[in-house]
């Protein structure tokens, strides 16, 4: 155990980083018991140097983690390195903030002083992560956790890391089809919490947000998988005697928290809760056979349905579509596309009106928006959608403005969803029929 004033995430890398960065170069000293010592509290000076320190008060006692306890030396000891040192807080509330990434380091000077202590001189480099050239937001998905073990979907059943696995996948996708993210390579992430043996699902927010930063994102998504299943109901019906109808249920429900890792809050939390019945299940497949449904293709769908409505209630909340462009056509070009939107969606176009401010904090929380018009999807590109105007006033169009799916009108249910289907001919196919 050493006494240091501060707190340091240090992960030495040499080349398992999936973004590149430049580095900044520090000459600096350390101090410390044994020469390993010397070397981190040298690192821990340079990181600070580089990247700039936050400071608490009080003095702080911390103990050195490391993934790999050897520090593996040169033929010539000059040059040494090691796969993931950390140094993490042992309970205290208020700490010295440094966070960065060390690329590698030499030592030019080592000796042994009078009180037993040993010091030594290093050139380190430290990455510079403005030196990235992308300017978009940097978000992770972080392991997400299932609450069960299993989740049957009838005639399969999915391991629960499999599929909390498979939804922060789909996850990823989603929000890097919004075009407004940087999204961390899921991959590093597994490898760097592998490596530091991080159990991220039970580590307290504080720790959570901590690695955010490690890893150089701007806001993480966590989240637990509350609820999963398909299942069949037999029902009757009293004016047809003797006959059972067979209904299927699919539900799905993710509670979820965006974090915000520079300031160690929340953003925001929300739910995702699905239900849908029998015609709604019927989409999520290609082909509708019963006996034989592909089950695989069916939890594929609802887990992507889930994953799109999260990152629907995200992107409005972080980035919400805005329009782009205005053609000289009338023609209206929004900044979003891909897979999360779909020809004929009907979007409320508005402008923002008064700022509104919190009585407390006089921090402002928002503004009022006024609806200015109506436009609906004609297509979808990857990176951007081609819109028209349906109603409203089109001069007040303008690039900038926000665009929310349409809702339905206050007031207006909407009603229970019929399983009695039309055929072509005019007649009806009920559900005892299939």
């Amino acid at each position: 155990m050493k006494t240091i004033c501060g707190f340091l995430a240090i992960t030495v890398v040499f080349c398992s980083l999936t973004f590149a960065e430049d580095t900044i170069v520090k000459e600096v000293q350390g101090q410390g018991p044994s020469k390993d010592d010397a070397i981190k509290n040298g690192l821990f000076q340079a990181v600070a140097q580089a990247k700039g320190i936050k400071v608490g008060s009080g003095d702080y006692s911390f103990g050195y983690r490391s993934a790999s306890a050897d520090i593996n030396r040169t033929s010539t000891g000059k040059t040494v390195g090691f796969d993931a040192v950390s140094v993490q807080t042992s309970g205290t509330l208020q700490t010295t903030d440094i966070a960065g990434l060390v690329k590698t380091y030499e030592i030019i000077g080592e000796k042994k002083l009078d009180d037993g202590t040993y010091q030594v001189t290093l050139t380190v480099w430290v990455y510079n992560r403005v030196a990235d050239k992308t300017s978009r937001t940097r978000f992770a998905v972080m392991p997400l956790r299932p609450e069960e073990r299993l989740y049957s979907f009838i005639n399969l059943t999915v391991p629960g890391e499999q599929l909390a696995d498979r939804l922060a996948q789909k996850i990823t996708t989603a929000i890097t089809q919004t075009n407004k993210f940087a999204v961390l390579d899921r991959q590093h992430i597994q490898e760097y919490l592998h490596e530091q043996g991080v159990l991220f699902l039970t580590a307290p927010i504080e720790e959570q947000a901590r690695i955010g930063q490690v890893l150089g994102a701007d806001y993480m998504l966590v989240g637990t998988i509350t609820e999963a299943n398909l299942r069949i109901k037999h029902s009757t019906n009293e004016a047809i005697a003797g006959v059972t109808f067979k209904e299927y249920r699919a539900d799905f429900a993710f509670d979820y928290r965006v974090i915000v890792a520079s300031s160690r809050q929340v953003k925001f939390s929300d739910s995702v809760r699905l239900r849908l019945e029998t015609n709604e299940v019927k989409q999520l497949v290609t082909k509708w056979e019963p006996p034989d449904l592909d089950y695989k293709e069916l939890v594929d769908n609802l887990v992507a349905k889930a994953a799109a409505e999260v990152v629907n209630k995200l992107s409005d909340r972080l980035y919400p579509p805005r329009i782009a462009s205005i053609e000289t056509d009338g023609k209206i070009i929004i900044d979003q596309g891909g897979d999360r939107l779909v020809t004929g969606t009907l979007l409320d176009v508005f402008k923002a009106d008064k700022q509104i401010t919190d009585a407390d904090t006089n921090e402002i929380i928002g503004s009022t928006e006024v609806l200015v018009a109506t436009i609906r999807i004609d297509k979808v590109a990857p990176v951007l959608s081609y819109c028209s105007v349906v109603s409203g006033d089109a001069s007040q169009l303008a690039r900038g403005l926000i665009c929310r799916t349409k809702s339905l009108p206050a007031g207006q249910p909407e009603g229970m969803k019929s399983n009695v289907e039309r055929t072509p001919q005019g007649g009806v196919k009920l559900p005892s029929d299939k």
